[in-house]
């Protein structure tokens, strides 16, 4: 079961930006593919009170993108950080294992490996940092005034 804990804005893994008046919550993820879908309501009921709904389902995406991975590749625990500022999302999906995500060309019949192509595509930026214990994959999105 996933375990939600609030948490006081401050840096985030993977930015080190400390947006004012800023709301932050993070999660520990089950680590089995519905773990991704309580990652998704995390953004969707964050995100949803400060962005118009196509950056919404954009954040939502994105986030589904990254806690899948985690859940799907990592052998242990996965926490998903959601930090939303006034005018800036960071959501920071930290898991145990230490290789980092490639970006990559998926073939034309590939059934996967287009995940962080939409990352790139969407995000205003994103990155991983190896941390104590694993890596940390974080995306950033400008929030748009509503």
């Amino acid at each position: 079961m996933s375990e939600l804990r609030s948490v006081q804005a401050g840096p985030a893994a993977g930015t080190g930006a400390v947006p004012d008046g800023g709301t932050a919550e993070e999660v520990v993820l089950e680590t089995h593919p519905r773990g991704a879908a309580t990652a998704r309501a995390l953004v969707q009921r964050l995100v949803a009170p400060h962005a118009p709904h196509g950056t919404v389902e954009t954040a939502v995406l994105l986030t589904s993108e990254l806690a899948t991975n985690a859940v799907l590749h990592a052998q242990g625990e996965v926490v998903v950080r959601v930090q939303v500022g006034p005018d800036l999302l960071t959501v920071t999906v930290t898991d145990t294992s230490p290789r980092t995500p490639a970006l990559r060309t998926p073939r034309l019949d590939a059934t996967g490996g287009r995940g962080l192509v939409l990352v790139e595509a969407l995000s205003s930026r994103w990155g991983s940092r190896l941390v104590r214990g694993g890596k940390a994959v974080w995306f950033e999105l400008a929030l748009p005034a509503r």
